[in-house]
């Protein structure tokens, strides 16, 4: 069986679904939160894939609970994937946030829009959190029972998070922003997209803001070799990562350099970027 509850926080269940997402990921964490007397809310059930939309389907209805409404963190496509198949099964509104609900107008309509600190009756309460940087809609969910928080794409326990500084995507300054304030609430509990839950996310938050800032170091110190586009950055500033993920690491790199403009430390001029000052 897929799904299992978690241990630390009982009101809600983990089911791993194969979806079409970044290795070394294969799988999204569909989460369901709640009991027979709340319903069950599902998060994130990401899966196109028929034979993963039938065994989600068959793990929630031997919970014997109603399904009473579909939440989704973000937009992304492994995150969506079985959200109209299972909304239509059960018969479930969508939620989500609205600068979600916008950027999936045409492909799937959100019933009701979440906004930040808005709790949701399931369990305990889920406490909706906006994190943006990954994505701008981007939600997290805390769990008022277990303290837990549902953090979607803002870490995970396999593969990395990508910063994407496409409109309506990711922001390195606000995701920076977000990281801190998951830090402040010092959860005892991560339940990522990806991978396990995380036990310790006081240690894995610091480590992600810490290699952030070095790694934007590293921007800086290939800006002061000299003027250029971003394909010649990349090698200067990511001299670790191997050609084959040069243009993953060129989206990661642009976002960089996007926050340091808008810090007023870096421009760019006819496709090439400086330093200013």
């Amino acid at each position: 069986m897929q799904g299992h509850e978690i241990e630390g926080a009982p009101a809600i269940r983990r089911f791993a679904v194969r979806t079409p997402t970044l290795p070394p990921a294969t799988h999204t964490n569909a989460y369901v939160v709640g009991d027979g007397r709340t319903g069950l809310a599902v998060v994130d059930p990401g899966s196109p894939y028929a034979d993963q939309q039938e065994a989600l389907t068959a793990y929630l209805t031997s919970l014997g609970a109603p399904v009473v409404a579909v939440v989704l963190s973000h937009h992304h496509v492994d995150h969506v994937g079985g959200v109209l198949d299972l909304a239509r099964r059960f018969a479930a509104p969508i939620l989500a946030h609205p600068l979600t609900a916008q950027l999936l107008a045409g492909r799937i309509a959100v019933d009701r829009t979440v906004e930040e600190g808005e709790v949701l009756p399931f369990a305990g309460g889920l406490e909706a959190l906006h994190t943006p940087g990954h994505a701008s809609g981007h939600l997290c969910f805390a769990d008022a029972r277990s303290g837990a928080v549902l953090a979607g794409d803002m870490v995970a326990s396999i593969g990395t998070i990508i910063i994407d500084p496409a409109p309506g995507e990711g922001d390195m300054r606000l995701y920076l922003a977000s990281l801190e304030r998951l830090r402040a609430r010092r959860a005892p509990l991560l339940l990522p997209s990806h991978g396990d839950p995380i036990v310790d996310p006081d240690a894995l938050l610091g480590f992600y803001l810490a290699h952030r800032r070095e790694r934007e170091e590293r921007v800086v110190l290939a800006l002061r070799a000299g003027a250029a586009p971003v394909e010649e950055l990349v090698p200067r500033a990511y001299p670790d990562v191997a050609p084959a993920l040069y243009a993953l690491a060129a989206r990661s790199l642009t976002a960089h350099l996007f926050k340091l403009r808008g810090e007023a430390r870096a421009e760019e001029q006819g496709g090439r970027w400086r330093l200013t000052g």
